[in-house]
C-alpha cells in the first residue's frame, strides 16, 4: 500500500508540472489562475508527502529484500525534486518529471522485491 501511494503522489507530482507548465504554454493562465497561482505551495506539499511516503515504504521493505537499490533510487529522485524547488521554470519541470519518473521506477521496484 505504502509503495502504491508512493507512485500516486510521485505521478502526481509530474502531472501536476506538466499540466500547469502546458496552461502556462497555451496561454490559458487566465482561466487556470487557481492552478497556477498554487503552484509554488503545491510543489513543496508534494514533496513533503513524498518523502515522507519514502521514508516509511524504503526502510520497511528494505527489511523483507535487502536490496538497498530502490532506496538509493529513492533518495535520488527526492533530492532532484528538492532541486527543482529552486530552479528556474524551464528546469523545474525537467527536474520535477526526471526525479518524479525516478520516484515511480523505486517505488515500483521496491513493490516487486516485496510480493
Amino acid at each position: 500500500m505504502k509503495d502504491k501511494l508512493g507512485i500516486f503522489f510521485s505521478g502526481l507530482c509530474v502531472v501536476h508540472c506538466i499540466a500547469v507548465t502546458l496552461i502556462l504554454i497555451l496561454g490559458g493562465a487566465d482561466y487556470f489562475n487557481f492552478l497556477v497561482s498554487t503552484d509554488y505551495l503545491i510543489h513543496p506539499l508534494l514533496l513533503i508527502i513524498v518523502v515522507l511516503i519514502g521514508m516509511i515504504s524504503f526502510p520497511s521493505a528494505y527489511k523483507n529484500h535487502e536490496n538497498k537499490y530502490p532506496i538509493i533510487l529513492g533518495v535520488c529522485g527526492s533530492f532532484i525534486l528538492f532541486i527543482a524547488l529552486f530552479s528556474p521554470d524551464i528546469f523545474e519541470t525537467l527536474f520535477t518529471i526526471i526525479g518524479g519518473v525516478a520516484l515511480i521506477n523505486a517505488h515500483l521496484w521496491n513493490y516487486k522485491l516485496s510480493h
